[in-house]
């Protein structure tokens, strides 16, 4: 938890200024707004008014942080856009999470885990859940998100969760094709399914899958039923893993540990090009960005967005060797500062800053991606939130191809869709 005035730090930005004298209130003119910054994704999150100026809520927002020169610095590079927090920690210091666990009791009531859930959304994290140990998941999780949908407009954000299910699990085929009829607009979950190493064994080797109740399937009945669901719906993702309780935040960016939450903060790396890339400007931003982390929560991670508009900037071709050697050096001089990585997707993030999100590409050219990822999961502990965008003419071929080469090139997950 974050050290500041014990006064201030269950309060959120936005009602801070209303007991704070010190708080400067915004002029109405728009004259002097930050040209990096777009605050509308920060306005309709309830984080700053509509007349608050940005930079005025920047130099409040690092004050609670420090109160010598690194309070300037921090400050600075806010404005300047080089560098941001996930909205979560904008809007309530005392529970600056993007993301959590929670491991539901499957021999209790849909009701009683309701219970469990109802803070953490409420708080705007996304949450975790691995479903393997429940006899019937299926019906908790459309229970959970039937109720969730229903709320979702008393939250700042919809409510977010990643279920997942282990593929040895009797139900493994009502789960995989859960949403193959699903309207997106009624889901509060996405789905993945976690592929042990014997799993792909058995695939090769034509072999059963023993599901916990003792029946067998052929693991390419499984494998067929994957890929054809993901080629209707770009569901579920996978995650490759050999443990049975593995649980990631929403996004499948990171591995959580039970009761763990997570918190984030952004490098905009598009901002350190000039004729060429600044890596000691991407140090100084990364040091500045860390302490500020540490202050708030041990387990923090720093990811980076920008980055297809740093290769626009830089006349780079996406996927190519000079870009893949690019992104490795970006990564490993931002782990040189001893900092956890943690590529997640930067929607928002993006927007306020104005800029490309994370690692992703326009560019529909899967084997270019696939190399992409490969490079930056080389950098980093977890797994990268990144989805495979590839064309209507892909068929289920190339599916199998896109999971195969995620598996063998060391990825932890993967999730593929078919742009419109």
């Amino acid at each position: 938890m974050i050290k500041i005035n014990p006064v201030c730090h269950t309060l959120k930005i936005n009602s801070f200024k209303k007991v704070n004298p010190a708080f400067k209130n915004a002029t109405d003119s728009f004259v002097f707004e930050n040209k990096n910054i777009d605050k509308k994704p920060l306005i309709q999150r309830g984080i700053i008014e509509k007349n608050q100026n940005i930079n005025d809520f920047f130099d409040e927002f690092s004050a609670l942080f420090f109160n010598d020169d690194r309070k300037r610095e921090l400050a600075s590079q806010l404005k300047e856009g080089k560098i941001s927090f996930s909205t979560n920690v904008y809007s309530d210091f005392k529970n600056p999470y993007s993301a959590t666990r929670i491991d539901l009791d499957e021999n209790k009531s849909t009701a009683f885990n309701l219970l469990k859930l109802k803070e953490p959304v409420s708080k705007d994290y996304g949450i975790g859940i691995n479903f393997s140990k429940f006899q019937n998941p299926i019906d908790e999780i459309k229970n959970i998100n039937s109720f969730f949908k229903s709320k979702e407009k008393k939250y700042n954000r919809p409510p977010a969760f990643i279920g997942l299910l282990n593929v040895d699990h009797p139900m493994i085929m009502d789960f995989i094709s859960l949403k193959n009829n699903a309207n997106y607009s009624d889901w509060c979950f996405d789905l993945s399914v976690v592929l042990p190493d014997s799993f792909f064994e058995k695939l090769e080797k034509n072999e059963d899958i023993t599901l916990k109740d003792g029946n067998k399937i052929k693991a390419e009945k499984i494998y067929s039923n994957l890929i054809s669901s993901i080629n209707k719906k770009g569901e579920p993702g996978i995650i490759f893993s050999n443990k049975t309780d593995y649980v990631c935040d929403c996004c499948a960016a990171k591995e959580l540990k039970s009761g763990e939450n997570l918190t984030l903060g952004q490098i905009n790396v598009s901002k350190f090009y000039n004729q060429e890339f600044d890596f000691e400007a991407l140090k100084q931003s990364t040091s500045v960005l860390n302490s500020a982390l540490k202050m708030l929560d041990g387990n923090a991670s720093i990811g980076i967005l920008g980055y297809q508009e740093l290769l626009n900037k830089a006349k780079i071709e996406y996927g190519s060797d000079e870009a893949l050697i690019l992104l490795e050096n970006i990564l490993k001089t931002i782990k040189s500062q001893n900092v956890s990585i943690t590529l997640s997707p930067t929607g928002t993030t993006s927007r306020i800053l104005k800029t490309t999100p994370s690692i992703e590409t326009d560019l529909i050219d899967y084997k270019k991606q696939l190399k992409t990822l490969e490079i930056a999961q080389k950098q980093i502990d977890g797994q990268i939130s990144n989805t495979i965008k590839i064309t209507q003419n892909e068929s289920e071929k190339e599916i199998d191809e896109i999971i195969k080469t995620a598996k063998q090139t060391g990825l932890k997950a993967i999730t593929i869709f078919k742009a419109q």
